[in-house]
């Protein structure tokens, strides 16, 4: 046999199944918050309170190194409350982090004094790691590929109105090459600072059956949702090979692959765009979407496809 005969495209292989199935509802969760149990100034439910009052339907309370006993009690409130923990520390290699541990258990103990011992805790629990505000912690490239993290925040909204540095799409997209399944998460990480009264600026949309915590982790897990900083997508249907998508009022669509590669349809001068559909390139290791509204607010879908 010769080369030319064995040169099969890897990547039409290793492709396993389309990500998204959107045939259930969408919820609308924040899942970075912090309350007056570490650096936040609102109780709990006053901060229960302000999302409850925009329509969210479930929150993340991810205050430093305390977890809450939620398990996902409702007890009244008018959202889901998922417990959660924001852990920062170093690595063995000096390297500083901040990451969020969304559906941490404290059995078995998570705490244990070391960043480290409890990162692999947590993950050995379930809880869905997050590597947060890579951009503001100043963290590289290489340093969140050393980790075993499910996803990163490609949005961080507080951080991005303190000075600039809200977004890593650059790590998002080295981490895809890297690992084609890595998720993207746009939060809020509101404390209620008086004086920097950040919120409502990025949150995700989970698909699902119900909004209850273990249809809504099972789905963040999966990567059946997206992240906005306003604009929607109300469906993501595959073909044989393509892809298409309905959506709020936008002026860009874009489908994002690796480096330089992309596809994209806009509407500038014109009506909105409500809807696109795009071919996929089975030689791209990842595909991404991007949608852009005429106020410049995003949205971002998950890599649009599993490897085995």
């Amino acid at each position: 046999m010769n080369s030319r005969q064995i040169a099969v495209n890897p990547m039409r292989l290793k492709r396993t199944r389309y990500r998204y199935e959107t045939s259930g509802q969408w919820y609308k969760g924040s899942i970075h918050l912090h309350t007056v149990s570490s650096d936040g100034h609102l109780t709990l439910d006053e901060l229960i309170k302000k999302y409850s009052e925009e329509k969210f339907d479930f929150i993340s309370v991810t205050d430093h190194w305390c977890l809450p006993k939620l398990n996902g009690n409702r007890r009244g409130w008018p959202l889901l409350v998922l417990n959660g923990v924001e852990l920062d520390g170093y690595d063995h290699l000096g390297s500083y982090y901040h990451v969020l541990a969304v559906g941490a258990s404290l059995k078995p103990p998570l705490f244990n004094g070391n960043f480290l011992k409890t990162l692999r805790t947590a993950y050995s629990q379930g809880a869905i790691l997050i590597w947060a505000h890579p951009y503001w912690t100043g963290n590289s490239l290489q340093e969140g590929i050393r980790h075993k993290f499910h996803g990163l925040e490609i949005y961080n909204h507080s951080s991005q109105c303190e000075n600039g540095s809200g977004y890593a799409l650059f790590h998002w997209d080295g981490m895809l090459n890297h690992n084609p399944d890595f998720l993207g998460f746009a939060t809020d990480d509101s404390h209620f600072i008086p004086e920097q009264p950040y919120w409502k600026g990025g949150w995700i949309m989970v698909n699902a059956a119900d909004c209850t915590q273990q249809e809504i982790l099972e789905n963040i897990r999966r990567g059946n949702f997206y992240s906005t900083q306003g604009p929607e997508f109300k469906t993501i249907e595959f073909g044989e090979n393509s892809v298409s998508v309905e959506t709020s009022a936008v002026t860009y669509v874009r489908l994002i692959g690796p480096r330089r590669a992309g596809k994209w349809v806009h509407a500038l001068g014109k009506n909105p765009i409500f809807r696109a559909e795009f071919d996929l390139s089975c030689d791209w290791p990842y595909a991404r979407l991007e949608i852009e509204d005429a106020g410049g607010k995003r949205a971002w879908s998950n890599p649009l496809w599993f490897f085995v």
